[in-house]
């Protein structure tokens, strides 16, 4: 063995171990090749092995290079497989190449370099390799962790070799991770979406329910705390809660089953959504944890929910903290949309019809845009207002705060004998009674009507006993009040979405208002009809009013014995 034929050898030995020179190796390897035929035959067989190592070096640095090009350009599969399949018939000195698999949205594609057609024997086989028309196709699976991403193929005319193969497995491997990589984020994406979708439900208890089942099924979360406002306001009504435990739903605030739950996340609900957390997490075991807080606004931040959630295996994999993050920020809008819908609505309607509400998706057609119907109407003014106003409250600040009071009571009086509020003109209240389901009979819209204005009367009188309004010093204050039963087109109207009716005896129901005197409650003669209790009322009156030609026939409610 000469020292040329040594050196050669100790070289390929190195270039393939990827070792620094060693004498020792050196000499191990003249030891073990005792004659030049040994020699040459394993330089041969090591030259070899380098040059198929090279080939798939090249093959492998192809393939990176044209991925990492799709990733910096963000080019989509349809763009990519072009060059991927130009690559794998060059290196692999395949006449055609294809791959079939599913695209960005997740619809299955082939792609083809060549003249050569996969029939469904072809794409449903199993074999690595199969013989068809014209030659014979190498098959790889493509798949990342057991999961199938489709097929990858390679023609040639003669059967192909072990090192084809073995590159073509090297080009699935590099494009695996790659369709993974697409299918994740396309999945990502659909997840997300049907959450989204989800939390558009109408009624907003509903659509949570549907968002956490979907987010369960994608994220192995173990206690989930979440708590929010259903209003602007922390009130007994306003917070809502959900509490799941070893991911299975415990407690939620729409379903009062353990009232000393309820009492505790209703008494520590202002706490938690300012970011004391300590007494909730105490109360259900809660450690290691992932928080989302509901922000909305820009300018005046404002915490509208808190989310708490535990995974089961103490931390959570990027993919399920994209998803929290997506879920917090879709329910976060979702919660500040409910309750823009149902400020808007509550200043119209109780909270019972608001609820019934917003249980329709499509409410403001069904119920909210103008029709025509009868109804019951009310106007009710403080008599004398100006009086009291410049004689006894003198100063802005307590005219205000008396028409505060009165006007707020006034509403939930409307409220409680199921009336809607029209608006305030001044000191007058205008309220409806009927909308929006128009679900009850005539004369019980009557009687309705009828019952707030007797009430209304009532907290008018009892309003010179209220110490912050000071006015108990004054003569009595009372209310003036007109009643009509009557068709009118009710809706919302105007660039605001104003909540109002419009009709002549709308009109006259204002006009008689005005003619009552305090205490009085003034009933148009068809209100009397409609209601049926005759005797409740004294004899037939007639008022001139301004722009009408006949005068206005009412009656007046008698005071009760």
């Amino acid at each position: 063995m000469t020292s040329l034929d040594t050196y050669h050898a100790q070289e390929c030995f190195q270039r393939l171990q990827g070792s620094p020179p060693d004498k020792r190796a050196t000499a191990t390897l003249r030891g073990l090749m005792s004659d030049t035929g040994s020699v040459d035959r394993r330089i041969a067989e090591l030259e070899t092995r380098i040059a198929r190592y090279e080939r798939a070096e090249k093959l492998r640095k192809a393939v990176d290079d044209r991925l990492e090009l799709a990733l910096e350009k963000r080019q989509p599969l349809e763009r990519v497989m072009p060059g991927l399949l130009e690559i794998l018939t060059t290196h692999l000195g395949a006449h055609a190449a294809a791959v079939q698999t599913t695209d960005e949205s997740l619809s299955e594609r082939t792609f083809i370099r060549g003249n050569v057609t996969l029939d469904a024997a072809l794409l449903q086989t199993r074999e690595r390799v199969l013989d068809v028309d014209g030659g014979v196709a190498a098959v790889h699976v493509l798949d990342v962790a057991g999961e199938d991403f489709g097929k990858a193929f390679c023609f040639f005319s003669v059967r192909p070799s072990e090192e084809a193969h073995e590159l073509l497995e090297i080009f699935c491997e590099h494009l695996d991770n790659h369709l993974a990589a697409i299918a994740q984020a396309r999945h990502k994406y659909e997840v997300i979406r049907s959450i989204s979708n989800a939390l558009k439900e109408p009624v907003l208890g509903r659509g949570l329910s549907r968002a956490i089942d979907i987010l369960r099924r994608q994220v192995d979360f173990d206690d989930l705390v979440l708590v929010f406002q259903h209003e602007d306001s922390l009130d007994a009504g306003a917070v809502r809660y959900r509490i799941h435990k070893n991911g299975v739903l415990a407690h939620r605030s729409a379903v009062i089953e353990d009232p000393e739950i309820d009492a505790f996340l209703r008494a520590n609900a202002t706490a938690f959504l300012d970011g004391d957390d300590a007494p909730v997490r105490e109360r259900f075991g809660i450690q290691r944890y992932r928080e989302e807080v509901l922000i909305t606004g820009v300018r005046s931040a404002r915490v509208v929910g808190r989310m708490l959630v535990t995974s089961r295996q103490g931390e959570f994999h990027t993919y399920d903290r994209e998803l929290l993050d997506r879920f917090a920020d879709y329910l976060r809008q979702r919660i500040v949309d409910f309750n823009r819908e149902w400020k808007h609505l509550a200043n119209i309607f109780n909270s019972k019809v608001c609820g019934e509400l917003l249980r329709e998706e499509d409410y403001v057609e069904r119920w909210l845009t103008p029709r025509d119907e009868e109804l019951a109407i009310l106007y009710a003014d403080i008599s004398g207002f100006t009086r009291l106003s410049e004689g006894v409250l003198k100063t802005p600040e307590a005219v205000g705060r008396l028409i505060d009071t009165w006007a707020d009571r006034t509403v939930a009086a409307l409220w409680r004998h199921g009336g809607a509020f029209d608006k305030m003109i001044g000191d007058c209240v205008i309220g409806l009674f009927g909308p929006p389901f128009y679900e009850s009979q005539p004369a019980e819209r009557c009687a309705n009507a009828l019952g707030a204005a007797t009430e209304i009367r009532e907290l008018t009188r009892a309003l010179v006993h209220d110490p912050e309004l000071r006015i108990a010093h004054v003569e009595p204050v009372d209310v003036s009040v007109g009643l009509n039963f009557c068709p009118a087109s009710v809706g919302f109207f105007g660039p605001n979405d104003d909540y109002t009716a419009f009709s002549s005896g709308m009109n006259n129901t204002a006009r008689l208002q005005g003619v009552a005197r305090g205490g009085e409650i003034l009933c148009m003669q068809r209100f009397i009809d409609v209601l049926g209790q005759p005797e409740r009322f004294s004899e037939a009156r007639e008022a001139e009013v301004k722009n009408v030609s006949e005068p206005l026939p009412y009656r007046a409610l008698r005071d009760d014995p």
